[in-house]
C-alpha cells in the first residue's frame, strides 16, 4: 500500500511538472507573438512622429519598452486561455488525455496540476496590474513631457521642407554632408510678430550646454526681417549668425487618473477612480476565470485541425473584453452602481464556466454523482 501510494504521489508530480513546463514554454512564445502583433502598430505610429519631427528617437525607444510592458501585463489573461488551449488541445490529438483519464487522472487532480502554474501566476499579475501598471503609466507620460520640454531638432532630412514650434520656424536644408555640415540652408521664424528669413551658404547646430537651448549657426549668408505688410524691412549680411531655434522650457507633469497610485486611487471618492480601480482588479480575476474555462473548451476531436478551439475562445474573450469596457463606460455616465460595476461581467463570466465544465464532465454522470451522495 505504501508503495503504491508513493507511485501515485510520484505520477502527480510528473503530471504537474508537465505541465507546468509545458505551459510555461507555451505561454513565452504566444506572449512573444501578442505583444509583437500590438505594438508594431504604435512602432509605426512613432516612427511616423520622429520622421516628422514631433518625437526624438531616444524618446520613441522609451516609450515602445514602457509600452511593450504594459501590453505584456494587459494580455496575461489571454495568452494564459491559448496557451492552456494550445497544450491540452495538442494532448487531445495525441491521445494523451485520453491515456490520463484512463489511468485515473480526475479532473480535480487535472486543475491541481494547473493551479502550480496559474496560482503564482495570478499573484504576479496581481502586483503587476495593482503597482506596476500605475508606475510604467507615469514613465510614460514623463517620458512625453520631457521630450516635449526639451525641444529637439528632429526629423531633419535634405530637400524637404520641416516646420517647429507649431509652423512659427520653417526649416529647409539642401544637402547634409556625412559629418552633418549643412548646405544651402533656408530658415523661416516668426518673433514678437516679426518675420524672418535667413538664408546661408552653411550651417549647423550648437547646444547651450548651460540652458540647453538649439541654435542654428549659419555662415556666410543673408538675413531679411521685417513685419508682413510694411516695407521697411531689414537686411543684414553676415558671415556667422546663430538662430534660435528651440528654448528649453520645464514642464511640471500632471498624472491622471491612470497614471494614480493604486492605494491614492483607492482614497479618491469619484466615478473615474472606481473605474479605473475596477479595471485594474479586472485583470488578475479574468485571469483566473481563463485557467478555469479553459480546460472544458479545450476538448478536441483526434482528427480536428490544431487551432480548432481558438476560434471559439478569441468570441469568449471578445465578449469578454467589450462588457467590461462596457460597465466601465458604465460607472463613469452613473448608468449602473459602483457597487455593480464590472462584477456582474466576472460573476456571468465564472458562471458560463460552470456550464461548461459541468457540460464537459456530463450532466448525467454529476446527477448520478450527487444522488450517490444523497443517498450516503
Amino acid at each position: 500500500m505504501k508503495k503504491q501510494g508513493l507511485k501515485s504521489t510520484f505520477k502527480l508530480i510528473i503530471l504537474d511538472r508537465l505541465f507546468v513546463v509545458e505551459l510555461s514554454k507555451m505561454m513565452a512564445s504566444v506572449i512573444v507573438i501578442l505583444t509583437t502583433i500590438m505594438i508594431s502598430r504604435r512602432l509605426v505610429r512613432y516612427l511616423s512622429e520622429v520622421t516628422a519631427g514631433q518625437l526624438s528617437s531616444d524618446a520613441m525607444l522609451s516609450l515602445i519598452g514602457f509600452n511593450m510592458f504594459s501590453v505584456v501585463i494587459k494580455i496575461l489573461p489571454v495568452a494564459l486561455l491559448v496557451s492552456v488551449l494550445l497544450v491540452l488541445g495538442r494532448m487531445y490529438r495525441d491521445n494523451e488525455m485520453t491515456a490520463l483519464f484512463s489511468a485515473g487522472v480526475s479532473m480535480t487532480q487535472l486543475y491541481r496540476s494547473l493551479a502550480f502554474f496559474v496560482i503564482p501566476l495570478f499573484l504576479i499579475t496581481t502586483y503587476l496590474s495593482l503597482f506596476a501598471m500605475p508606475w510604467v503609466m507615469q514613465q510614460i507620460e514623463v517620458v512625453k513631457v520631457d521630450d516635449k520640454s526639451s525641444i529637439d531638432i528632429r526629423g531633419i532630412s535634405d530637400g524637404r521642407f520641416i516646420e517647429y514650434s507649431r509652423g512659427d520656424v520653417v526649416f529647409y536644408v539642401e544637402e547634409i554632408t556625412s559629418d552633418d555640415k549643412m548646405v544651402n540652408v533656408f530658415i523661416q521664424n516668426r518673433q514678437h510678430g516679426k518675420l524672418g528669413i535667413t538664408t546661408s551658404k552653411s550651417g549647423e547646430i550648437f547646444v547651450d550646454s548651460k540652458t540647453g537651448d538649439r541654435f542654428m549657426i549659419l555662415k556666410n549668408g543673408t538675413r531679411y526681417e521685417g513685419v508682413p505688410g510694411q516695407a521697411d524691412y531689414k537686411i543684414i549680411s553676415f558671415e556667422e549668425y546663430g538662430v534660435v531655434i528651440a528654448e528649453t522650457k520645464k514642464v511640471e507633469v500632471q498624472f491622471g487618473i491612470k497614471e494614480m497610485g493604486t492605494v491614492k486611487l483607492l482614497k479618491k471618492d469619484s466615478v473615474w477612480a472606481t473605474s479605473e480601480f475596477q479595471k485594474r482588479v479586472s485583470t488578475p480575476l479574468m485571469l483566473l476565470i481563463f485557467a478555469l474555462l479553459a480546460v472544458p473548451i479545450s476538448r478536441v476531436s483526434p482528427r480536428a485541425g490544431m487551432y480548432g478551439n481558438l476560434l471559439s475562445a478569441l468570441l469568449i474573450y471578445i465578449i469578454y473584453e467589450n462588457l467590461m469596457n462596457l460597465s466601465y463606460s458604465w460607472i463613469v455616465k452613473g448608468v449602473i452602481s459602483p457597487w455593480v460595476g464590472v462584477w456582474w461581467v466576472h460573476i456571468f463570466m465564472m458562471f458560463f464556466s460552470f456550464v461548461m465544465l459541468a457540460k464537459f464532465l456530463g450532466f448525467r454522470h454529476l446527477k448520478k454523482r450527487a444522488a450517490v451522495r444523497k443517498w450516503r
